[in-house]
């Protein structure tokens, strides 16, 4: 009977057994195991075990959707959900969620962020974002968690508004970490704007491996230049940063184009986020690298055990992740308030053991070590700055004089060896009475089609399990981050490909291939132009090349209409469509800078039909602004109707482009715009008040960068109230 289903079957224990060992994720080899060990003539097999499984799967499911099934776990475990659908299908698009146990780990260390995000972790192919924290102890816990259909910025931004609307009023971060995903560095830009944010060192060092091993052949060279840029990149001073700087020079005189890959990509634009003379100015409590993320994602693959994980099964894995996490984070604080270690047995450090972690101790003694290196000219100001420890010289003060270290000079961050979740505010109204007053009085004023909707939004919170949203849809082409290779291919493909002539609604998501890190996967690959790349000869005139004389409009020749000019055509194809899109992609933000004027502009942009009524000619000089917004460039208007001005991008500063090109359109003759191109460094006319008053605070490196150009225009105009401008004419 060995060999007959009848003889496998499982007892009525033993299907209790595998529920168990299957809710602990045990595997099914390991659960035939046990079972034969708990019992020497079970017959059982393996498939037995994956039937019994398969059982409990759809006794537990009892005919419902995935959707449904997640929902009712989340909803069990009282996990703090946010989610959005898609407005035609009812797809899941973005799930955010936080485990009410890592919620209170947060609240109590609230002070690092560290986000990074990965793929291959669930059947649907979607994104996953993990943000993690650290404790007083070193260990790493999970804040939130999050499911994105993209790598682009405005999902990004989605998650952190999420997350932010879980803190409360008294507790903001202190420092994030992340990689170099332009989108995400963005998103946190907006969403903290006061949070320092740094980069990953170790994300940084792996990039210039890939770039530069191959242009340095040799292994003793580039075994030196890894030393070197090690030691660049931990400068604690700017004077030691220098001389640093000039010895890599020195080293790759032979290797230029190595150095300036450095300079481009890294130096220049990031060496305030991640070189230890800048990012040991603010708190980051030791935290340089997003590695933690990395391990994190190790460990839950253990958990999750396959790649293909349906939502459900995910967060239930994570329940028994966090919870694995807790027992950690609560077995460390007890080991701080009882374990005394020998290197912390000095008498300064009395009030402290017990009532610090034993990490800060760590590092406190670490400090002490240096005492006979510096004196208080010289002792820097690198771990009183970075983690509010006190530093050498204040340690060997209380070290000589028998004086105890007083409990309030550390850190409250280090004093914490509990998990004590925060009080919510006492004015805070989460009884929502009078919400639901408010609610019952709007929804009975609706007609019949408006209250089906909002009662079917309403049974998705109360209901979860009865939800009638549908599954997301699988992602395509979520292969993770292409290689050098292909990212260079694609962006020749792009740049050689000719710009699609279409209306703004069919013109796809604008990306700044030189400008960005590449998206991790080809269907986020545009085809659409790029001001700051190079473009298609047959289709854009060439605003870098020398000119053309020949090429060159004459500003004298009287046109016969604002039609008929050669290259009227050139600037509606590069600049129409995807300004149209700008305003229409901004348009509340839009909406605060031209307050009264953002109709008429509207107007004039959405009139594509020719010849144009003079009210729907171009209206400048608000186009200007959103040919800078959209493309990234500095844009000046040459007029002599009301001046000429300078334009400068409102919401993003020079680090986040790569090249920053000055184009230049003119008005002549009152009825006809033209582009032109000015010789080398020409002066720059006074700048718009329109980004005086309305450009974001990371904008204003744009003046300073510029400020040269804007001096000689003025050296060349001095200001005149009657005649404030340098007009065409002047020219």
């Amino acid at each position: 009977m060995e060999g007959h289903a009848y003889a496998r079957r499982l007892k009525e224990n033993e299907k209790k057994l595998v529920a168990d060992l299957t809710s602990q994720n045990v595997e099914p080899h390991n659960i035939l195991s046990i079972l034969k060990e708990h019992d020497e003539n079970n017959v059982s097999i393996l498939k037995t075990i994956y039937n019994a499984q398969y059982k409990l799967h759809s006794s537990q499911n009892d005919g419902k959707t995935p959707m449904q099934v997640l929902m009712r776990i989340l909803n069990d475990k009282k996990i703090v959900i946010e989610f959005s659908v898609n407005n035609i299908s009812n797809e899941l698009e973005n799930l955010f969620f936080i485990h009410p146990l890592s919620l209170d780990i947060w609240q109590t260390f609230p002070h690092v962020l560290i986000i990074d995000a990965t793929y291959k972790t669930n059947k649907y192919a979607m994104l996953f974002v993990d943000i993690v924290g650290v404790t007083s102890t070193n260990k790493t816990f999970s804040i939130a968690f999050a499911f994105i259909i993209n790598e682009k910025e405005e999902s990004y931004k989605w998650v952190l508004t999420c997350l932010r609307l879980t803190l409360e009023k008294c507790m903001q971060p202190r420092v994030i970490v992340t990689d170099r995903e332009l989108a995400l560095v963005n998103a946190c830009q907006q969403v903290f704007p006061y949070v320092t944010r740094l980069l990953c060192r170790w994300h940084i060092t792996e990039n210039i491996r890939k770039h530069c091993k191959a242009l340095i052949p040799l292994k003793a060279e580039w075994k030196s230049f890894r030393a070197m840029w090690s030691i660049l990149v931990e400068s604690p001073t700017w004077t030691s940063y220098t001389e640093n700087y000039r010895k890599l020079q020195s080293m790759l005189r032979e290797h230029q184009d190595v150095l300036q890959y450095l300079d481009d990509v890294w130096l220049n634009k990031y060496k305030e986020m991640f070189v230890s003379v800048w990012i040991d100015q603010h708190l980051n409590f030791g935290q340089r690298t997003s590695r933690r993320v990395e391990g994190q994602h190790s460990a839950l693959k253990k958990y999750l055990q396959e790649k293909n994980y349906s939502l459900a099964k995910f967060v239930g894995a994570i329940d028994r992740f966090v919870k694995s996490q807790l027992t950690a984070i609560n077995e460390s604080f007890e080991k701080s308030k009882i374990v005394s270690k020998h290197k912390h047995k000095f008498s300064c450090f009395d009030l402290l053991r017990g009532n610090v972690s034993l990490k800060a101790l760590d590092m406190l003694v670490e400090e002490l070590q240096r005492v006979h290196q510096v004196d208080s000219s010289n002792c820097g100001c690198k771990q009183q700055n970075s983690c509010d420890l006190l530093r050498a010289c204040m340690l060997s003060t209380y070290l000589n004089s028998g004086e105890c270290i007083p409990l309030e000079s550390i850190d409250v961050f280090w004093r914490k060896l509990k998990i004590s979740p925060s009080i919510p505010m006492e004015n805070e109204d989460i009884c929502g009475d009078g919400k639901f007053e408010v609610f019952k009085e709007t929804y009975n004023k609706q007609p019949e089609a408006v209250k089906k909707s909002m009662m079917r939004k309403l049974l998705d919170i109360f209901q979860p399990s009865k939800t009638h949203i549908r599954e997301p849809a699988i992602q395509k082409n979520t292969r993770g981050r292409p290689s050098l290779k292909k990212q260079k291919q694609r962006q020749t493909d792009s740049i050689n490909q000719a710009p699609r002539r279409c209306s703004f609604s069919t013109v796809p998501k604008f990306n700044e291939l030189n400008n960005r890190e590449p998206a991790r996967h080809s269907s986020y690959i545009t085809t659409i132009p790029d001001l700051n790349e190079i473009p298609d000869l047959n289709e854009i005139p060439d605003l870098k090349e020398e000119p053309d004389l020949n090429e060159i409009p004459d500003l004298k020749e009287e046109p016969q209409s604002c039609y008929n000019h050669r290259l009227i055509d050139e600037i509606q194809v590069m600049f129409h469509p995807y300004i149209t899109h700008e305003l229409l992609s901004s348009y509340d933000a839009y909406a605060r800078v031209f307050t009264d004027e953002i109709g008429e502009l509207y107007t004039s942009l959405n009139f594509l039909q020719s010849p144009a009524p003079t009210r729907y000619w171009l209206l400048m000089p608000e186009t200007s602004i959103l040919i800078a917004n959209r493309f990234g460039v500095v844009l000046t208007f040459l007029t002599n109707r009301f001046g000429s001005l300078t334009f400068f991008p409102l919401w993003k500063g020079t680090e986040e482009f790569l090249y920053h090109r000055v184009i230049t359109i003119s008005l002549v003759y009152g009825n006809h715009y033209v582009m032109v191109q000015l010789e080398g460094d020409s002066p720059l006319p006074t700048i718009s008040a329109f980004w005086i008053h309305h450009r974001a605070p990371c904008a204003a490196g744009w003046e300073t960068m510029f400020m040269s150009r804007l001096e000689l225009y003025r050296q060349l105009k001095p200001y005149n109230p009657e005649t404030p401008f340098i007009t065409i004419e002047d020219c």
